[in-house]
């Protein structure tokens, strides 16, 4: 898990479009214990809106990208990911007030015999002027 806010619930963060926020959680095994970069044998990130057709658009080309240390994102010792949003990351799909960027993240561990998952819902805010 990427530290959810309720267990079995995506986490949530805020954001203005076209910013490059910085996201931190600690990815954690099934027992809660984090896991080291040393130890992840994938970690993968898919950024995406569904539009208001009701299809997806994936942002900033992140579909089941390769984060594992690339790719603004990094993990360390400790198992603390860290991911520099990019603008592209931030800037909205479509012309709405407020759009949902859904990130999933997936991580394997463990030889590549175990994985989780995590999903993180940016909701990123249209400036109007920007």
């Amino acid at each position: 898990m990427l530290n959810p806010l309720v267990a079995g619930e995506p986490s949530t963060v805020d954001c203005l479009e076209q910013t490059t926020p910085k996201y931190t959680a600690t990815i954690t095994d099934d027992a809660g214990n984090a896991i080291p970069a040393a130890s992840l044998s994938s970690l993968a990130l898919t950024l995406y809106v569904i539009k208001t057709d009701g299809t997806t658009g994936y942002v900033n080309s992140r579909n089941a990208q390769d984060v594992l240390n690339l790719n603004n994102v990094t993990v360390d010792a400790n198992g603390l990911l860290t991911w520099s949003m990019q603008v592209a990351d931030t800037t909205l799909v479509e012309a709405l007030p407020y759009e949902r960027h859904i990130a999933l993240w997936e991580w394997g561990w463990a030889g590549a015999t175990k994985f989780g998952k995590h999903e993180l819902i940016v909701t990123v805010r249209n400036l109007g002027e920007v």
